[in-house]
């Protein structure tokens, strides 16, 4: 009796300690030793979807240590974004790749998050590292930089002095030129290292980085090389989303100007119907292109409700996501969108590249014979009442 009761003890020992190993391998975990990290502060883990970021654990530091246990499901690799919040200002993310199992541990010296030290057997990470750690003093110059325009963008809002503003603008510009300088040398050394690695996703990531470096840097020095590293691609790999808006960012798209024809393409309702900007003719539109992960877009939306409200059937909204099916159709559900919710699903190399100016949330009001009479980017509120009131009038 006793060897019986022995035996059926083992037995659910053994069956605990399998059930736990499975549990243990549909998790990942991530643990941190940090120094000289301000105590209190925040640590936010966000799962990437493409662009956008869904906050998935948080853990406030208390000592020098923390610790994520995260639940996964299937067997494929995650991408992540880990930060640092301090009061209501956000880190760089420093990007992680998770999978079920994995044991993460980071390792840091300071702020600098972006940089610190990560031991991980996810092959992105390995190939990730490899350009952080050439570029690292550089890097850490960058996150100091991005710490202290944040900081003075939250004393310029709350100050009132004209004077005291206007020193502060000058010095957010003096900062911003720096981050544009370190961010040219950095891309000189991530250039470097991509002639030397295959194409893989990390690689695409970087390439993408370089590309609006191109499109949006002003006389960018290496707009030769990055297009012999697009050239690597093969005619497949030329076809991804991201591979066609790298494309977009390095070629001369013909953009919309004031006065012009509205460019025009096939636009997507949540339900696959097919619309188009002509459609609306008779009418002025206002068009909205937005994004899930822009904060700015989202803060604009209680006040398109009401410009529909006040303007209905005297004007168009017309709301056009550039983010992918998934992250528009998650967007949609969280936000009443009352008005014309529309998707090109081309991301940024569609419609929104005629119209852009790198920015977001990007404006454009059409006439009602469907010509542009004004375009704007950015918000804040009252903003988009009193430029309407304007057009309106």
């Amino acid at each position: 009796m006793r060897n019986t009761n022995l035996w059926s003890i083992i037995g659910c020992i053994s069956l605990l300690l399998l059930s736990f190993g499975a549990q243990a391998q549909n998790l990942f975990v991530i643990e941190g030793k940090v120094k000289n990290v301000k105590q209190g502060v925040c640590l936010n883990l966000f799962q990437m979807e493409g662009s956008v970021g869904s906050s998935i654990a948080v853990d406030t530091l208390r000592g020098d240590s923390f610790r994520f246990e995260v639940p996964v499901s299937g067997t494929g690799t995650t991408l992540l974004s880990l930060l640092i919040r301090d009061g209501n200002l956000y880190s760089m993310g420093l990007s992680l790749w998770a999978k079920a199992g994995s044991h993460i541990r980071l390792t840091g010296e300071d702020m600098n998050i972006y940089t610190w030290q990560v031991e991980s057997d996810v092959p992105q990470q390995k190939i990730w590292q490899l350009f952080v750690k050439d570029s690292r003093p550089l890097l850490n110059l960058l996150q100091m930089n991005s710490w202290e325009q944040k900081k003075l963008m939250r004393a310029y809002k709350r100050e009132e002095s004209k004077e005291e503003k206007a020193k502060m603008m000058a010095m957010l510009d003096s900062l911003e030129r720096i981050e544009n300088r370190l961010e040219v040398r950095i891309d000189s050394n991530v250039i470097e290292r991509m002639k030397q690695l295959p194409v893989e996703e990390v690689w695409m990531m970087k390439l993408m980085s370089l590309a609006l470096g191109v499109k949006y840097t002003k006389d960018y020095p290496y707009r030769k090389e990055v297009e012999e590293l697009y050239g690597r691609l093969t005619d497949e790999q030329r076809q991804t989303s991201q591979a066609l808006d790298i494309q977009s960012y390095l070629s001369s798209v013909q953009t919309v100007s004031v006065k012009a024809k509205a460019a025009d393409g096939d636009l997507y309702d949540l339900q696959g119907n097919v619309h188009r900007l002509s459609d609306f003719k008779g009418k002025p539109v206002l068009i909205d292109f937005w994004s899930r992960g822009c904060g700015p877009c989202l803060m604009a939306l209680p006040e398109m409700k009401e410009i529909s409200r006040l303007y209905e059937g005297r004007l168009v909204l017309v709301s056009l996501s550039i983010d992918d099916k998934t992250n528009w159709e998650i967007a949609s559900r969280h936000h009443d969108i009352c008005w014309w919710n529309l998707n090109d699903l081309k991301g940024n190399h569609g419609l929104y590249a005629k119209y852009s100016s790198g920015a977001i949330p990007r404006y454009v009001f059409l006439s009602s014979e469907g010509e542009v009479v004004e375009m704007w980017s950015g918000y804040s509120k009252g903003s988009l009442l009193k430029k309407l009131g304007k057009l309106m009038e």
